[in-house]
């Protein structure tokens, strides 16, 4: 199995060797992401043989009970959106329909990833990706460090959780000094929302000891509205950056309840402020 750095690294190496018919830009390293880390999931089910892994597999592909007595309308309705970002991702790559699933999930294609669970690679390389892509297009004062034991940064902070070393996913640092805490989630469990929201005020409690000032992002992947709302509602975290806010809010047709979400080239743009 790729150790951690293995797999960042091989992340990155795919990114840039993947398809941007406008150019590499903060606007399209979407593109790039998702040529990486994006799959397709096997349907077998309702005449659909496979669609983009946009959200959990059983809102896709209904329980072998469910399925005997129909597709449910939920079921129906992810697999319309599937299949949307599927035609939206064949338009923007340009390129045709049969072609796209060669070009999408190509860290999982690759030898020393197809045998493993997705989950622990999919984790480590999407951090990985984010900091690349802040690291290329941010601001060249910020320095960002992976998987950063927190209390290393803030000793002693009183954090709760199912962990007794808490983790930062993606910590920046400028000068020094912590700037941002940004929570890479490629899918958000509804488990683990709370998790979330609760790092946020602990983080920037520490930081203000610190006498510096912390900002709280978190980026993902998530495509369920509900999810993302409630991570949204949280007052103390600065923004939530979907990897690209137009599948979702545009693509997906979910606009009215997702319209404060941030795109990934607006975080870029705010480390200019970090």
């Amino acid at each position: 199995m790729p150790s951690k750095e293995q797999t960042v690294s091989d992340a990155v190496a795919l990114f840039g060797t993947a398809r941007y018919p406008q150019g590499l830009s903060a606007e399209t390293a979407w593109l790039g992401i998702y040529q990486v880390l994006l799959w397709y999931e096997e349907i077998g089910a309702g005449g659909i043989s496979r669609l983009l892994h946009i959200i959990d597999a059983d809102k896709l592909r209904p329980s072998a009970s469910r399925a005997r007595r129909g597709i449910t309308a939920s079921s129906k309705a992810w697999q319309r959106k599937a299949q949307a970002v599927e035609d939206y991702l064949v338009e923007r790559l340009g390129l045709g329909k049969a072609s796209l699933p060669q070009y999408l999930g190509r860290l999982f294609q690759h030898p020393d990833y197809k045998e493993l669970q997705k989950q622990n690679p999919l984790g480590t390389a999407f951090a990985g990706l984010i900091r690349h892509v802040l690291e290329t297009f941010g601001h060249p004062g910020i320095k960002y460090r992976l998987e950063v034991d927190a209390t290393t940064i803030f000793p002693g902070i009183p954090m709760t959780g199912r962990s007794t070393t808490p983790s930062i996913d993606i910590l920046a640092l400028k000068d020094g000094l912590p700037r941002a805490v940004i929570s890479s989630k490629w899918g958000v469990r509804h488990d683990r929302i709370n998790e979330i929201t609760n790092e946020c005020p602990v983080y920037k409690a520490a930081a203000l000891r610190m006498r510096t000032v912390l900002s709280f992002f978190v980026v993902t992947n998530e495509f369920d509205p509900s999810r993302l709302a409630k991570i949204l509602a949280d007052p103390c975290i600065d923004a939530v950056v979907h990897v690209h806010k137009v599948g979702v809010t545009d693509v997906c047709d979910q606009n009215g309840r997702l319209s404060r979400l941030f795109d990934l080239g607006d975080l870029v743009k705010l480390t200019g402020l970090w």
